[in-house]
């Protein structure tokens, strides 16, 4: 028996060992499922036996090389099969006339740092009110803030009545009689998470809806996202995301071709921001189809029972979470300031409620993201780090998502805290040329060729959505490889975060601190 050989059947007995736990753990648990029901964790146990499996083969195998190709090609690309099977059967929540639950029942919450240098905020308040939540709330961080949100809110309402803003433009949308409560709080802190909760004190409906300040909603989003409160196991309502297509203005001060690569420069960024969300629409529309599972619902424009979060219990844990902290002796790192997003999909989870993902084109918000002066690839490094902090808590703290979401875990949990695309699509084509069956082909170009090709297209099946909308995008940034440039790019980004989760700067928004 070689070296692999023992070191998966180790992996096996612990992988197997854990599932025993987690049988104990969820009979352990309130209204715990049926001892027959709980056995069905085993079945967490076959990624192991099927690494074990393929060690004994490759060991017995004439052209060991083909085995663990085959086996990291299937490693590789199942989940993929798995969730374009999963993507198209996925159907949102629908009105049927007999909702309970209406627009005038959410409170919108939106935490910001205010309208200066923020493009997008006339448009953003325009499509919230627009929509006719009840109550609209801006908690600031400070009391000029505070002062600049009042002073934009009297225009927007008046071009809202009027039907001039720039947003019923866009939508064709008429002129709005604008009944929402709206309230600007001042939490006196640079902090979304505190932000968040000084808001939740004015929050008197039944759902609160959080919305981010640069996100921009269609004019019939609360209509398309309420539905899914039908289900009175639903908790927690997530949401299609998209960015927003941004065009260069030239500079009269420089050259034709200077000009020409900004144009280029920032329409790159512009581009990796939008399937950056693309990949994650594809991510939780498959996974919610599949067992009801999601990564994190994002913050960016969620959708909860108020009765959730508007307690002290969430109130406390959610202005208090650490990470790998172990009492006294090892106090870890925090408060957590950065993943409210992933703080809250948990908690939501941990207490028994279903999550419903709304992926419609109504149910979509609108964001900036690639926007020059840059700051996406920080935001890159905040959200990878997220991955590394929270995974592991939802995986071995929580534990829940084993028998609540399981197929999610291995599709989804596992696989972002691994996934590098360049480590693992360089040690595929290393171990393809290893193979007797490429030593022996009269065409080892022509396959290496093909395989780096199938390795290329198959990184369109996330984006696909982006390309179908934009199509110069794909000439511009996939035919000429920046994308698969930037996605390599990323996987050192992920590596280099790996090694660095316990920075808990809220990369890519520098905000002055408040006294």
């Amino acid at each position: 028996m070689d070296f692999t050989t023992i070191l998966a059947t180790i992996m096996m007995c612990g992988m197997f060992t854990w599932n025993i736990f987690l049988i104990y753990d969820v009979r352990q648990r309130p209204d715990p499922p049926t001892l027959l029901s709980s056995l069905r964790l085993l079945a967490h146990s076959i990624p192991a036996m099927i690494l074990l499996g393929t060690c004994i083969m490759a060991q017995n195998a004439q052209d060991s090389a083909l085995v663990w190709f085959a086996a990291l090609f299937a490693f590789r690309y199942w989940r993929i099969l798995v969730n374009v099977f999963f993507w198209f059967r996925y159907n949102p929540a629908l009105a049927t006339g007999r909702e309970t639950i209406t627009s005038s029942d959410c409170t919108v919450i939106v935490p910001t740092v205010g309208p200066n240098g923020n493009s997008v905020f006339a448009d953003m308040v325009a499509a919230i009110l627009a929509n006719g939540p009840g109550r609209l709330i801006f908690s600031t961080n400070t009391e000029d803030a505070a002062q600049q949100v009042r002073a934009i809110l009297a225009k927007i309402v008046s071009d809202l009545k009027a039907g001039t803003s720039s947003y019923q433009q866009l939508w064709g949308v008429g002129a709005v009689d604008v009944t929402t409560d709206i309230q600007v709080t001042n939490a006196k802190v640079s902090n979304k998470r505190h932000q968040v909760v000084k808001a939740f004190e004015m929050a008197e409906t039944k759902i609160l809806v959080m919305v981010d300040d640069t996100a921009i909603w269609h004019p019939r989003f609360l209509l398309a996202t309420l539905p899914a409160f039908a289900n009175e196991k639903v908790g927690f309502v997530g949401t299609r995301k998209w960015v927003k297509r941004l065009s260069y203005v030239a500079d009269p001060n420089v050259g034709y071709l200077t000009n020409l690569w900004m144009q280029y420069w920032s329409g790159f960024w512009n581009v990796m921001g939008g399937l950056y969300l693309a990949r994650h629409n594809f991510e939780i529309r498959a996974t919610n189809a599949a067992d009801g599972g999601v990564f994190c619902v994002s913050g960016r424009s969620s959708l909860i029972r108020t009765s959730i979060v508007n307690n002290n219990e969430f109130k406390q844990g959610f202005l208090n979470e650490y990470v790998l902290r172990f009492g006294d002796r090892f106090p870890g790192w925090g408060p957590v300031t950065a993943d409210d997003d992933n703080f809250i999909t948990r908690h939501v989870i941990n207490n028994g409620w279903d999550i419903k993902i709304q992926y419609s084109e109504e149910a979509t918000m609108t964001t900036v993201l690639g926007k020059l002066p840059l700051k996406f690839p920080d935001q890159c490094l905040r959200w990878s780090r997220t991955t590394f902090r929270q995974n592991p808590i939802a995986l071995f703290a929580d534990r829940t998502i084993w028998w609540k979401w399981p197929l999610t875990v291995w599709t989804t949990y596992f696989p972002w805290m691994y996934n590098a695309a360049l480590f693992w699509d360089g040690v595929a084509v290393l171990i393809l040329t290893q193979t007797k069956a490429y030593a022996e082909s009269r065409h080892r170009l022509a396959v290496l060729g093909s395989f780096i090709v199938f390795i290329w297209a198959t990184k369109l099946i996330k984006t696909a959505a982006w390309f179908w909308e934009h199509p110069m995008d794909f000439v511009l940034y996939f035919l000429i490889p920046a994308y698969p440039a930037f996605a390599y790019y990323h996987s050192l980004l992920k590596i280099w975060t790996a090694f660095t989760f316990w920075d808990l700067a809220w990369s890519g928004r520098k905000l002055p601190k408040v006294e």
